[in-house]
């Protein structure tokens, strides 16, 4: 299907969440009615009537705050013990007949899915190609030397599809025992990789490092996206053109590897590309976003710290965690200098390494070109956090002051900072302030004398750079090839999202996975309107997702939710008789009080997500 112009994009989001909250309610309002129960309102939203209109005995209305809806049906309000229901009142109704009735928008959610997904697998959905883009270096794909371009068939004996559902697979599986299916694209063979996940504390989630691939020509060149009237457009590329080359770049990283220190730089970019014209060469210099204010200073730690080793480096002689300062006396600085500094070398080279603080050199003969570039491959290092040495970018803010990559900050505004995490939070203080930023530095002359001196960084409120492109995501159209077939897909993901619904709960509860991961109305908001321009199939599978999640956190006993009203009919039946008005009274206070704070919670997370607070 084709993607929602953006004209058509918000109402159909409306619509979408909509329809997934009257599937929910329109359960209620059918197990009702067989009942014999009279319903009084059936209501879109809380809160004021924007609109209704009357049917029978029911009142039908829009209300102002699509947060959910209701069904309120006749009984449901409180009274005396001693006033009998009337018969088309819910409390006259036998316990099986009201849990029916409160487990029918549960059972609504679910026949909703079951129903939809086999349509839209018949039709077909797109999705992001489950293939391994990138793999983090130093991280367990890595470490497990998954293959960069292979498809991900399987993870922990589960068919994906979809490059999210390895990322919840992982996250939401055994950590110590990651399994990958693998398939590789040229035989059609799949092997088995079996790897520990990490914590991505910043995520507050396990990971595996591995990224999602992005469209590539058949001679591997990277599809470009070119924004309208951008930088890169003006330079003369378009959306039919592929990267095949970085003028400039380090030899063996890959393209996006190549890519990332110059644009973090705000360098000018000189590509290759190939597209309609042939190969050409295309220099895209960045434009100034006025609308995105760039409050960084131009300052890094540099990249030596924390060594991982695999395959050819095993031999060298470090051991994770060893920060690598220099090659040949040659120090390491920015990301990319490993590779630069060992393609094509050949002899004997000397590494000056630095363990638990303590200095020493280790040296190796890399007897052909080829051994450096593999020892650059199997050698993984990341910033160095512990220190307060930086490496500088060439007209940012911090040079243009005068600091110099290889000077230690000693303080910032009189604060003296310990390591990087100091460092950030101090110039985060003053940039916050808008006051210029004095840097006490140590800065070793020639001689290595140290000398130390003050640098003034006035704030600057720079517009952000934009190179105008991106990459285009490697998608496909995923459809079965019978109607059985979809049915068969259709129960796997319904079951795949609730099973996940309580993975989530559960790791939540035992802090594998952090609850900023929740989100409500904001980020549910945000999500449909951004697959809605993936097209109308796309967002009915989301609705799909969307209609169990609802499903699943309804049957949660918890007072005021229909797990609640469940809950309590099940005491109600093994005790013969209704919870007492003053049990009950009180746990729908607890309800309350648990809803209301779940909602500032993720409201407050849907806030930081969406506008970045």
């Amino acid at each position: 299907m084709e993607s929602l112009p953006d004209l058509f994009r918000i109402p159909a989001v409306v619509l979408g969440i909509g329809l997934v909250i009257f599937v929910h309610e329109l359960g209620h309002f059918i197990a009702a009615r067989l009942c014999g129960v009279r319903v009084v309102t059936f209501s879109l939203g809380f809160g004021p009537k924007l609109f209704g209109w009357r049917r029978g005995s029911t009142l039908y209305q829009i209300a102002a705050f699509p947060l959910g809806g209701y069904v309120r049906m006749a009984g449901d309000e409180p009274r005396e013990r001693d006033q009998p229901p009337l018969p088309d009142e819910l409390p006259a109704k036998s316990v099986g007949q009201r849990f029916f009735i409160y487990s029918g928008g549960v059972a609504m959610n679910v026949v909703f899915a079951l129903v939809v997904f086999p349509i839209l697998f018949q039709v077909g959905v797109p999705f992001q190609r489950p293939v391994v883009g990138d793999v983090t270096p130093g991280g367990p794909a890595w470490q497990a030397g998954i293959p960069v371009g292979h498809e991900i068939a399987k993870v922990n004996g589960t068919e994906v599809f979809d490059f999210g559902h390895v990322l919840n697979a992982v996250a939401l599986g055994d950590s110590d025992d990651v399994r990958l299916v693998l398939r590789d694209p040229a035989t059609g063979v799949e092997t088995l990789h079996r790897l520990a996940a990490e914590q991505n504390e910043t995520l507050g989630l396990p990971m595996i490092g591995v990224e999602p691939g992005v469209k590539r020509a058949p001679d591997g060149g990277l599809m470009l996206a070119v924004h309208a009237d951008s930088a890169a457009a003006r330079a003369g590329l378009s959306d039919a053109d592929r990267i095949v080359d970085v003028v400039g770049g380090t030899p063996g990283e890959s393209l996006r590897g190549q890519l990332a220190l110059p644009m973090l730089r705000g360098e000018a970019l000189e590509l290759v590309v190939e597209g309609p014209e042939g190969r050409r060469t295309v220099t895209v210099e960045p434009a100034r976003d006025p609308e995105r204010p760039d409050l960084r200073i131009g300052i890094q730690p540099p990249a030596r710290g924390g060594a991982a080793v695999r395959g050819s480096a095993r031999t060298l002689g470090l051991r994770v965690g060893d920060d690598i300062m220099a090659i040949d006396g040659e120090p390491l600085e920015s990301t990319g200098d490993l590779a630069r500094l060992l393609d094509g070398r050949t002899g004997e080279v000397r590494f000056m390494v630095e363990r638990a603080g303590e200095p020493f050199s280790l040296t190796t003969t890399l007897p052909t070109p080829d051994a450096g570039r593999a020892l650059a491959r199997d050698l993984a290092i990341g910033l160095d956090l512990d220190t307060t040495v930086v490496t500088v970018f060439p007209n940012a803010p911090a040079s243009l002051a005068g600091l110099r990559t290889g000077d230690r900050i000693l303080s910032i505004n009189g604060v003296e900072v310990t390591d990087w995490d100091d460092t950030v939070r101090a110039v985060e203080r003053a940039r916050s302030k808008e006051a210029p930023l004095v840097v006490r530095i140590e800065r070793s002359d020639e001689t290595g004398t140290a000398e130390y001196r003050d640098v003034s960084v006035p704030p600057q409120h720079r517009p952000a750079l934009d190179y105008g492109f991106s990459f285009q995501a490697d998608t496909y159209i995923y459809q079965t090839e019978s109607l059985g077939e979809a049915v068969r897909v259709g129960a796997l993901c319904s079951w795949r999202f609730l099973e996940d619904a309580w993975l989530t709960l559960k790791r939540m509860l035992t802090r594998q996975v952090s609850p900023k991961n929740m989100g409500g109305i904001l980020m549910i908001s945000a999500v449909s309107y951004e697959v809605a321009a993936a097209g109308l199939a796309k967002l009915f599978f989301f609705l799909c997702l969307l209609s169990m999640n609802l499903a699943f956190v309804n049957v949660l006993p918890i007072p005021l939710l229909d797990g609640g009203h469940l809950f309590f009919l099940l005491i109600e039946k093994i005790k013969g008789s209704p919870v007492s008005d003053r049990v009950l009274g009180y746990s729908q206070m607890v309800g309350v009080v648990l809803i209301l704070s779940l909602m500032v919670y993720v409201t407050y997370n849907d806030f930081v997500r969406v506008f970045g607070g």
